[in-house]
């Protein structure tokens, strides 16, 4: 029953968050009509109400994502059941919430959208690699993931990681970039590193919760 309910749970998120992004981007037309570049745009900037025109399917599904996520990373951690799977799954809470938050304050309210995109950032990051450390360590008697999984989590860690490091630089240089959503309102270059690594935390999350939705031992 746990195992049915995770899987329902992540591959519900899962399928919420990517719908709404693609229709989101789909229909997107900047300040001057252009359109939405994953490599130029923060993903914060397709819930920017008064320019995103699908900013209310965006924001609602984060929190209905993030309200997924919660109860399938408290369930994943009763299945793994050790230090590192309470300790992914007490983060994952986290995250969740942050998650969520980012979907009630859009980037529109900036010191609110950055406080919980930030926790999302730091509490995802400790809830793979505690997950990770889970899925390696688990008892060869009792898989209930298998352990091919955690390079997944690798991948994750190591986006999350270059995000972070640069966000933090830019933070402190106070560049535009650190807002996490307020692009500038002329054009813009085709490529921007700091966007770019976030699209790839969001991918490699929802990589790493949709194969554990599917690979889950239904019997470990």
């Amino acid at each position: 029953m746990h195992i049915l309910l995770l899987r329902i749970l992540g591959l519900t998120g899962t399928f919420i968050v990517t719908f709404s992004v693609l229709y989101a981007a789909l229909v997107y037309r900047g300040k001057h009509g252009e359109r939405f570049s994953l490599f130029s745009y923060f993903i914060s900037e397709l819930g920017e109400e008064g320019v995103s025109q699908g900013a209310r399917v965006f924001n609602l599904s984060l929190i209905a994502a993030g309200l997924c996520l919660l109860p399938a990373t408290v369930l994943l951690g009763f299945l793994l059941d050790s230090f590192f799977g309470w300790l992914g799954a007490t983060a994952g809470i986290i995250a969740s919430l942050g998650a969520s938050a980012v979907g009630l304050f859009p980037v529109n309210r900036l010191e609110g959208h950055v406080r919980a995109a930030l926790t999302f950032f730091r509490a995802g990051l400790v809830m793979l690699f505690a997950f990770g450390a889970a899925i390696v360590f688990q008892p060869a008697d009792r898989l209930v993931l298998p352990r091919g999984l955690a390079l997944l989590n690798a991948f994750g860690i190591l986006t999350y990681l270059a995000f972070l490091i640069l966000l933090t630089i830019r933070m402190r240089q106070k560049q535009a970039d650190a807002t996490l959503g307020i692009g500038p309102s002329g054009p813009r270059p085709r490529f921007r590193w700091l966007p770019t690594l976030e699209w790839l935390v969001f991918f490699s999350t929802l990589a790493w919760i949709g194969a554990l939705s599917l690979f889950i031992n239904p019997t470990p």
